[in-house]
């Protein structure tokens, strides 16, 4: 089988197990209504459900922002990924192998990954067995308690105890097939300095399973619960499946609630997302062990705007938070910091003031550039030459960041209000930034790309013909023959059209999946699942399909007909008035015997 076809022929094992209504219910809470579902979308904000799911024909449709397609299309459109990506995660979630790709992870490869999955999953139920079960975990589930983390919370994130004994692990993964070596490079067992054998990473600790988007476990954060054992936080090390500048604790969780909001709070620790979510609080992430990254900027870019920082309120939070912020700026995140009094982390703080007092603090944060500028006054004396001078060295490399073209409004601004801040000349600055960019400077009256208008909708005539062959192929092959795509106005229902007629011409089955995966436009996308949603009789489908025909190619003698008498006026030549009114009779009488056929 060749590999193209190979990969198509996965695809479609893969949306053949995966039930649209299963996945899209992770999302949203749906209805059943008649022979579809309907719920509140998940990718606008609106009170009266217009999302529809059709479990027949296995599609969603948004009749409020039109948004729809398939279950692929719902995994990139929920979660910001590639097509490829989408594929990855459904094909896991259906528990189906991809074939191997020219220069993509070999089959050896994959499976080596998937042994570390399996570890890592056997290791997550492994310790929430005991701390949930198991007199071992009495201490842990004690501490947690008195940490005010309830059990819901602790079943929801999956928290779990691992045990003191050396190989307590090791042993259960090694009657479930697992070998020491699987462990060591899940990064949950240590090799023995002599040599002879291995122990179990963890020991004697909270165990903070930390997953990816398909909400597979690939590491653990885990906490000492002895005082006097060191480190206070150990994390599992970068392996494979898990780089911690690009994971964020929680995300899993929360993403559909930063979604909704289209704000993301950012915290330290894992127990202060914990206590927020507990509380209420759901569009929340924490760091898994590691400093926020441009990756972690990246990743949450794709839920949400506006990002606030939540860091401990001590001197070490400070810092962190101003390290943050200079990995942050070159993003197109809205970034705000929260500073909390000295005494209080995000966790301390809600248990103190409640979830509403630190909303509040959340949404009435500084901008990014407040924060920063008034800890550089901590540091630097603005009122001196020599302060103002450091303060501008630091923000510099920091600006020069903001090289792409994109990034040539958000530059600007920030140059002019670092310029009047600091009292200081703003084209000597500028001057500065461009000797560390290393590029002719963009002028400062660059203005931004105005936003592309959309266009509007193609004729309803021409969305309703397109849906009626989605949902009725059966009239595929007719229509291929006595219709061409360009008898239809706008160029995307002939885009359409010419894909249905690919399929067909290839002895594809035609429905919503099969037409999503020969487009490559998501505009394309969203019309072909607008077209697939409308309603139709099956009664009186045949009738309003050979209207259609008729209905189109009647528009077309008629324009034909408009231009051959314009030519007619504009021409004096005898054989060409000839030639022209021959051809208007020969018009003129294909277009009564439509009208003949739309009459009767």
């Amino acid at each position: 089988m060749p590999r193209n076809h190979e990969a198509e022929a996965v695809r479609e094992r893969i949306r053949d197990a995966t039930d649209i209504v299963d996945l899209i219910s992770e999302h949203v809470q749906l209805v059943k209504k008649g022979r579809n579902f309907s719920g509140l979308c998940p990718f606008h904000d609106e009170k009266t459900p217009s999302f529809s799911v059709n479990p027949d024909r296995q599609f969603y449709h948004c009749f409020g922002c039109g948004a729809g397609g398939d279950v692929f299309r719902f995994v990139q459109e929920i979660d910001r990924v590639t097509f490829a990506e989408a594929v990855k995660f459904l094909a896991e979630r259906a528990g189906i192998a991809l074939p191997e790709r020219s220069g993509g992870p070999s089959r050896a490869a994959a499976a080596a990954e998937d042994e570390l999955y399996r570890a890592n999953d056997l290791a997550q139920k492994y310790f929430h067995h005991l701390l949930l079960n198991d007199e071992v975990g009495a201490s842990a589930r004690t501490y947690l308690q008195a940490r005010g983390l309830a059990g819901e919370t602790i079943a929801r994130f999956g928290l779990g105890y691992a045990p003191p004994a050396w190989d307590a692990l090791l042993k259960v993964a090694g009657r479930r097939g697992l070998s020491p070596q699987i462990l060591e490079r899940a990064g949950l067992a240590l090799p023995r300095s002599n040599g002879s054998g291995h122990y179990d990473r963890f020991r004697d600790r909270i165990a903070f399973p930390i997953a990816n988007l398909s909400n597979r476990t690939i590491a653990f954060g885990a906490r000492a619960l002895q005082p006097d054992q060191e480190p206070k936080y150990l994390n599992s090390p970068e392996t494979p499946i898990y780089h911690k500048g690009r994971v964020l604790y929680g995300l899993s969780s929360t993403r559909d609630a930063i979604r909704r909001q289209d704000a993301v709070l950012v915290v330290e620790g894992y127990t202060d997302l914990l206590s927020l979510a507990q509380a209420g609080i759901q569009h929340v992430v924490a760091t898994a062990g590691t400093a926020l990254t441009e990756d972690h900027g990246r990743l949450l870019a794709r839920f949400a705007r506006r990002l606030v920082l939540l860091f401990d309120g001590d001197a070490a939070g400070s810092t962190a938070a101003m390290r943050a912020l200079e990995v942050l700026l070159g993003t197109s995140l809205d970034v705000r910091v929260v500073s909390l009094p000295s005494e209080h982390d995000p966790d301390t703080f809600i248990q103190a003031h409640g979830p509403e007092a630190l909303l509040n603090q959340a949404e009435n944060a500084p901008l990014v550039l407040d924060f920063y500028l008034g800890r550089l006054a901590q540091q630097h004396d603005l009122s001196s030459i020599e302060g103002k001078s450091r303060a501008v060295e630091t923000f510099k490399p920091l600006i020069a960041k903001l090289n792409k073209p994109q990034d040539a409004v958000r530059r600007d601004l920030l140059l002019r209000e670092v310029a009047q801040r600091l009292a200081v000349d703003e084209q000597a600055l500028r001057d500065g930034v461009q000797a560390s960019m290393r590029r002719p400077q963009r002028s400062r009256q660059a203005v931004a790309d105005p936003p592309p208008t959309a266009a509007p909708d193609p004729p309803r005539h021409e969305l309703e013909f397109i849906g009626l062959l989605v949902n009725f192929p059966q009239f595929i092959p007719e229509t291929a023959r006595e219709f061409a795509p360009d008898l239809l106005s706008d160029a995307r229902t002939q885009t359409l059209c010419r894909a249905l007629f690919s399929l067909h011409a290839r002895g594809k089955a035609i429905d919503l999946g099969a037409i999503l995966s020969e487009l490559a436009d998501d505009a394309l996308a969203r019309l072909a699942a607008q077209c697939a949603a409308q309603g139709f009789d099956e009664e009186q489908v045949e009738r309003q399909w050979r209207d259609y025909l008729l209905y189109f190619q009647k528009n077309a003698l008629q324009k034909r007909i408009a231009n051959a008498r314009q030519a007619l006026a504009a021409t004096s030549d005898d054989s060409e008035i000839v030639r022209i009114s021959t051809e208007l009779v020969a018009l003129n009488q294909q277009r009564q015997a439509i009208a003949a056929q739309q009459s009767s």
